[in-house]
């Protein structure tokens, strides 16, 4: 089984563009729920802290969808 993973982090982002991608604890439930939807999948996670923001998909997610390169599932 494979993921794909996808993140900035205090290396590869300035604070400005990580602060626009972080998500507070109260917004995760609500953010995995529309990443599950839109991604037609149920293997998701994130991982989201003051320097970081990282999110894990489960192999079955195809990836030119997750990376944006293609429509969502409707």
């Amino acid at each position: 089984m494979g993921y794909l993973t996808a993140g900035i982090n205090h290396k590869t982002a300035p604070v400005s563009l990580r602060e626009q991608v972080a998500f507070a604890p109260e917004q995760l439930p609500e953010a995995l729920h529309d990443a599950c939807r839109f991604l037609n999948t149920r293997e998701v996670a994130i991982l989201s802290t003051c320097n970081r923001t990282e999110l894990y998909l489960g192999n079955q997610v195809n990836q030119q969808q997750a990376l944006g390169l293609a429509d969502p599932v409707p």
